[in-house]
C-alpha cells in the first residue's frame, strides 16, 4: 500500500537531518552544563550500579565535560562520599589517567595507580584513599566523546596504619598488607559494553527531551 504522505526530496531530508543534529548538539551542551543529574537519573544510574557490582569495583564515576572539553567533572558516583564531590570537583581534561582516556578516546586498565606519576591525586587526597586499580572508558554521546566512565578498586589510607607519605612501591606498604586485585581483560570489556549502552540510553533521553515526549 503506498504511503499517504508525499516523499521528501533527498535535499530536504538532508536539511531536516542537519537541523535535528544541530538541535540535539545544542541540547547536549545544555544538559552537560546544567542538567547532568537529570541526564543520569533512573535507568542510566541502574545500569552503572549493576555493571560496577558485576566487576566487583569499590565504586565508579561518570565524568562529563560541562564546558566543551576544558574540564572533567564527576557527575555521578556510587561511593559513600559521593555527595561531597559529585558536581563539585573538576580536573583539567588532559590530567591524569581519566584525562588520558578522554583526550585519546581510548579505554585503559591500569594497576598500581597510586604509584603512577601521571595520576591526578587531588580527589584521592581529599577522600583519604589511594586508587589501586582503575578502568577508564571514554563515553561517546551524539557522535562525540563527552566524558569518561571510571571504575576503581581502592585502598583506604586508614588501612595502612601510620604511613605518612605517598607510597612509591609495594615495599612502602606495612608488613602483611595485601592490596586489592587488579581488574582483568573481561572487566574492561564489561565496562566498554556498559559505556556503549549508557551512551545509547543518554542519546535516547536527549532525543526525547528534544521532541518533548516521554521516554
Amino acid at each position: 500500500m503506498p504511503s499517504p504522505f508525499p516523499a521528501l526530496p533527498d535535499t530536504k531530508l538532508a536539511t531536516l537531518a542537519a537541523r535535528l543534529a544541530d538541535s540535539r548538539d545544542e541540547w547536549l551542551r545544555h544538559a552537560l552544563k546544567d542538567h547532568t543529574a537529570a541526564l543520569l537519573d533512573g535507568l542510566p544510574s541502574t545500569v552503572m550500579q549493576s555493571a560496577l557490582r558485576s566487576i566487583q569495583a569499590d565504586e565508579g564515576s561518570v565524568w562529563l565535560t560541562p564546558n566543551g572539553g576544558r574540564t572533567l567533572t564527576p557527575c555521578w558516583n556510587n561511593g559513600p562520599q559521593a555527595a561531597g564531590f559529585v558536581g563539585k570537583f573538576s580536573i583539567p581534561a588532559q590530567d591524569g589517567l581519566t584525562g588520558l582516556a578522554f583526550t585519546s578516546s581510548m579505554a585503559s586498565s591500569e594497576s598500581e595507580v597510586c604509584f603512577n606519576q601521571m595520576q591526578n591525586r587531588m580527589l584521592d587526597d581529599s577522600l583519604g584513599v589511594f586508587t589501586w586499580a582503575m578502568l577508564a572508558v571514554p563515553l561517546r554521546l551524539a557522535g562525540q566523546v563527552c566524558g569518561v566512565i571510571t571504575a576503581v578498586r581502592l585502598i583506604r589510607r586508614a588501612e595502612l596504619g601510620d604511613l605518612k607519605t605517598l607510597p612509591r612501591s609495594r615495599e612502602d606498604f606495612p608488613a602483611g598488607f595485601t592490596p586489592p586485585p587488579s581488574f582483568n581483560v573481561a572487566d574492561l570489556k564489561a565496562m566498554e559494553t556498559t559505556t556503549a549502552e549508557l551512551g545509547r540510553l543518554l542519546h535516547h533521553r536527549l532525543n526525547c527531551w528534544l521532541m518533548r515526549i516521554e521516554e
